[in-house]
């Protein structure tokens, strides 16, 4: 519980709140109140230094709100010690608006009409470019026998819409933790190890396959890259490879490339998203060989060629950073519109060896 005597006893100036040097009865199961109201200040202070507070910028701070058994007083006090947490930790300019706390008194008939500010949105618009504030901050104080819940929320004038707000409970104060000496490091580190970890795995490949061709087919060597997301504890990967496929006769002898060749000059890309199935059971073992089915849809682009291809492969990994496929896929009927015109279309199949990272 948090110490707190009666008005009647309060200290001077305390606003009937107690002080930090009064003594409850039992100590050892209270807390001073402006002690615990120090470590709410701390947790809104860190905030405000690692830059977590959005929309401070020419603020002044409309309206405060305290529960019943808090005096009303200890608004100012409360004020005060949040524009000093702002000013002292920001650059961000505090802005005094006493027409925004304003109630206006008319005579209405018989009856006298009293009308606050705060609940005229146009008004306190107008009010704020008058004198140049940029963002409202309201603050709702509780105090609780069991704690301290201060809430706070910034809003633009113009628009009414909230751009920040957090509740800071003493209970959970990182504050009052730090001073007990609990390591957050330590806390955040065992929270994450409980989060989802992606593992990205990349992967370069050497192919030899046999590609639809215009017009036969023709034996090309390729190489990938290759990156996937695994999850589904390991058992599961989804991402995409990229190949290059160059025509193996005209890497030997350039002379024999023809114009109706898709692979043997110019630029020649192709693109497949992938989704592997990894055969490892419930524990992943690199000492035994471990399969994997993948299947996979894109297409190829080329200097004279544009078609899809469905691909797929039965992957078996050696170790942990090693691992050979066979490859079997299909190419859509699909035009080759330059040089020779034609068609391309067929089975393309091989095989892979692959390092993994």
């Amino acid at each position: 519980m948090i110490a707190i005597l009666p008005q009647g006893h309060a200290e001077s100036g305390r606003s009937g709140i107690a002080s930090p040097d009064s003594q409850p009865a039992q100590s050892g199961a209270t807390r001073n109140f402006y002690q615990v109201l120090d470590d709410v200040l701390g947790d809104f202070e860190y905030d405000l230094k690692n830059g977590t507070v959005n929309g401070l910028k020419d603020i002044t701070i409309r309206n405060i709100a305290v529960s019943e058994n808090v005096p009303p007083s200890f608004k100012t006090h409360l004020e005060l010690l949040i524009t000093e947490t702002i000013l002292k930790n920001t650059k961000t300019r505090v802005i005094q608006c006493l027409p925004c706390r304003a109630r206006k008194t008319s005579l209405s008939g018989d009856q006298i009409v009293i009308k606050s500010t705060e609940s005229d949105p146009a008004e306190l618009t107008r009010l704020a470019k008058a004198t140049g504030i940029d963002r409202f901050l309201d603050i709702a104080f509780t105090f609780e026998p069991s704690g301290i819940v201060m809430s706070m929320y910034i809003t633009d004038p113009e628009s009414d819409s909230i751009l920040w707000s957090r509740s800071y409970n003493s209970e959970n104060s990182k504050a009052a933790a730090f001073k007990r000496g609990v390591d957050y490091n330590q806390i955040d580190q065992a929270h994450r190890a409980t989060e989802y970890a992606p593992i990205i795995q990349s992967r370069i490949t050497l192919y030899y396959l046999v590609e639809p061709n215009n017009p036969t087919s023709t034996g090309c060597l390729g190489l990938g890259y290759r990156m996937m997301e695994r999850y589904d504890n390991r058992k599961k990967e989804v991402g995409f490879e990229l190949n290059v496929l160059s025509n193996a006769s005209t890497l030997v002898r350039p002379s024999a490339a023809v114009s109706s060749d898709i692979y043997s000059s110019g630029l020649n890309l192709t693109l497949i998203f992938l989704h592997a199935w990894n055969f490892i059971g419930e524990e992943e073992n690199y000492n035994m060989v471990r399969g994997s089915f993948f299947l996979g849809v894109g297409g190829t682009y080329a200097s004279s060629f544009l078609g899809g291809l469905i691909r797929t492969g039965y992957e078996w990994r050696l170790g942990k950073h090693f691992g050979t496929s066979l490859i079997l896929g299909y190419r859509p009927l699909a035009n080759s519109f330059l040089g020779t015109p034609g068609t391309v279309t067929g089975l393309e199949y091989g095989l892979g060896v692959s390092v993994l990272f």
